[in-house]
């Protein structure tokens, strides 16, 4: 038995390793051939950067989940933890990616994105109600065995304005478009037939908007804030997001930024059909250690 929620509005399969990786190591590669071809240079001689991306781990010691099903009328059917009910490892250090584009000094175009996924084993401890693919209540059994994967991918495009810009401060604010992409697969073996189980989705991005600010301690160290948010609601779709970055930089050479920053954010998203309402509630914190190539 399969159990698909895909929460996407990117309709093509990503549910395919390889081509997730064969993506990644495209970037790698790319930009280290980048970083070879800088002049590594003092800090103090560097020209206005045009473009930047950055790359790192984003270090994750465990995320909260809980997903769930509802009848929308009597207001009752099943909440489900993935971490505790179905046993998924939520603690892992996974590939980042961020880039900016200035126009000029004052407009800028900024990308995200970066991929969690979760897999777990585990012997059922209760049971799990669902619906199958007729609005019908179906329940998967105490004692039954599930293998478990839960894919969180995030994808960010956004604008910013740069309204105060010294050489000490600089202040941005801007909006964009947040996409969560989530997949969880659950196969079930028990001693009885398959449970036909139905697919929730949500197919609704998030517009966001942001808020940072960047503080040169000197001209090669600085430290930054940066938050992001948005509430929306209209016909059956609900959604709620904030995303917070603090972190530090040190400019080693010209082209060149070591930072470390802590990051966390919260998604909120449910939507409403004729045979029930679904749920996603997740929330992460982690530490991203990154290198950061401008030019």
């Amino acid at each position: 038995m399969m159990i698909n929620f895909n929460i996407a509005f990117l309709r093509y399969d990503f549910t395919s390793k390889n081509i997730f990786t064969r993506q990644w190591k495209s970037l790698i590669l790319l930009v280290t051939i980048l970083l070879s071809t800088f002049n590594y240079v003092h800090a103090e001689d560097r020209v206005e950067d045009k473009f930047r991306i950055a790359i790192g781990g984003y270090i994750v010691p465990g995320y909260e989940s809980a997903v769930s099903l509802t009848d929308p009328d009597l207001g009752v059917g099943v909440s489900i933890s993935p971490k505790d009910t179905l046993g998924l490892n939520t603690k892992q250090t996974v590939l980042r990616l961020d880039g900016q584009y200035h126009f000029n000094e004052e407009h800028s175009l900024t990308f995200s994105l970066y991929e969690i996924s979760s897999v777990g084993n585990k012997v059922l401890e209760t049971e799990i109600d669902w619906v199958d693919k007729n609005g019908n209540p179906v329940t998967i059994p105490i004692g039954a065995s599930v293998n478990t994967n839960l894919d969180y991918d995030i994808y960010k495009v956004g604008y910013l304005w740069s309204f105060y810009n010294t050489d000490k401060v600089k202040m941005v604010a801007g909006a964009g478009l947040h996409i969560t992409r989530i997949v969880m697969g659950l196969n079930s073996e028990t001693t009885s037939s398959g449970v036909d189980a139905t697919n929730a989705s949500i197919s609704v991005p998030l517009p966001v908007l942001s808020f940072g600010l960047t503080y040169k301690v000197t001209p090669r160290f600085s430290w930054h804030i940066k938050s992001e948010f948005f509430s929306i609601a209209f016909d059956d779709f609900e959604g709620i997001y904030i995303d917070n970055t603090m972190g530090l930089e040190y400019r080693v050479f010209n082209n060149i930024d070591l930072g470390v920053a802590l990051a966390n954010n919260s998604l909120k998203v449910s939507e409403k059909t004729s045979d029930y309402k679904f749920t996603f509630d997740n929330r992460i914190s982690g530490v991203m250690i990154y290198v950061a190539a401008s030019f």
